[in-house]
């Protein structure tokens, strides 16, 4: 562990093992202590740094700081790291002040603790799904994703029968839009990670979903999972730097949602426009003259993509929707086919699918706009009705 500079005794070195973890605690380092990671021999590569340095004399980093001497060999005042950060810290003062290293370890060790105190049943399969939007390729970077899922109270799982990774669905190499295949060999691929996910070898305990793709895809992932599993679906966060922030806002404030019926003659024919990132309603009104046209709308809020940071926005969302099917069971018994129009961020779009029963609820035909700024049939998903 290097050697000692004033006194520091066993209980504190095995305290402040035990809140790093055995790791590191430089931020970004993270580097296991007790083996080399290139030839796996087990050894100790820890050493204990002063943040306060050891003593007051001018040649102690960062020691003429306000910090009792006495005080200096306690573990408040001591980081665990690797021989290259402790000279880091030691060689480059100025960079390393004070303040910044004891965020770095109180980070760390909140950290450490955090996963050390997850049960056997936190475990998450984390399911990516990948497409391109308008033309621009997306991402959904495995880091923030563990960061979401971690910071929600689990972990990924990584097990064997799923390849010992996350799930992914990657849409980016499907042929043009243009091109007839488009929305069908999408859909193929969905319903074979969904078959996939069923076929697991254990059973999955829950279910983590981050999608960014076209609307219609949205949907059948939604419609195509087990809804007999647990799932949570994570939002895309906006003004996030890199790999963009996922997951949920606990200060934000849940939104609520309304549903409305705009008109039309009645009877079998229904069409359900969600306009949440935009007001569709009168547009799809117009197009779907010869159908009753229902809406769910923000209630009290203005359009817009952030109306999922709270997590209670999306479970409200799900019961409108709910409210819709209600509805449509009660008034609307002979209806085969539910078009169905939106303008919606991704967890609504999921959660679409995810709410349609297969077996109670009629089929769901998707329109999405095209790049002429109308829309068109894509998907129809359930019921008797066949995909274009």
């Amino acid at each position: 562990m290097g050697a000692e500079r004033g006194t520091i005794t066993s209980g504190t070195t095995l305290t402040l093992w035990v809140a790093a973890g055995a790791r590191c605690e430089f931020r970004g380092c993270n580097r296991y202590l007790l083996e080399d990671g290139l030839t796996g021999y087990e050894l100790n590569l820890a050493e204990r740094a002063h943040v306060v340095g050891a003593t007051e004399g001018a040649r102690s980093p960062r020691g003429g700081a306000a910090l009792e001497v006495a005080l200096r060999n306690e573990e408040e005042n001591l980081m665990l790291l690797c021989r290259d950060h402790h000279r880091l810290i030691d060689t480059l003062v100025a960079e390393h002040a004070v303040g910044e290293l004891l965020a770095m370890k109180r980070e760390h060790e909140k950290r450490i603790r955090l996963l050390t105190g997850l049960s056997a049943s936190s475990n998450t399969v984390v399911l990516r799904m990948i497409g391109g939007i308008r033309g621009a390729p997306v991402e959904v970077g495995r880091e923030a994703v563990r960061r979401a899922v971690i910071a929600d109270g689990r972990y990924p799982d990584y097990r064997a029968a799923l390849a010992g990774e996350d799930v992914e669905i990657d849409l980016r190499g499907l042929p043009a839009e243009a091109d007839p295949t488009y929305w069908k060999s999408g859909e193929h691929m969905i319903v074979e990670c969904s078959a996939r996910l069923r076929g697991a070898q254990d059973a999955i305990p829950h279910l983590s979903v981050f999608a960014l793709a076209r609307l219609p895809f949205l949907v059948a992932l939604g419609y195509h999972l087990d809804d007999k599993v647990s799932t949570t679906i994570y939002p895309r966060q906006r003004g996030g730097t890199g790999d963009g922030g996922w997951g949920y806002d606990p200060e934000a404030t849940p939104k609520a949602f309304a549903l409305r019926r705009l008109g039309g003659p009645g009877g079998p024919r229904v069409t359900l426009a969600v306009s949440l990132t935009a007001a569709i309603g009168a547009e799809v009104l117009s197009a779907a003259s010869q159908s009753t046209v229902y809406e769910i709308e923000p209630d009290d809020a203005a359009h817009s993509r952030e109306l999922f940071s709270a997590r209670g926005s999306l479970d409200a969302f799900a019961e409108t929707y709910h409210d819709f099917l209600a509805a449509l069971e009660r008034d609307h018994p002979d209806c085969e086919a539910i078009d169905l129009y939106l303008a919606a961020p991704a967890p609504a779009a999921v959660q679409v699918g995810r709410g349609l029963m297969r077996d109670a609820h009629p089929a769901l035909v998707v329109f999405d706009r095209g790049s002429d700024g109308l829309f068109h049939r894509t998907l129809a998903l359930g019921g008797s009705a066949a995909s274009p």
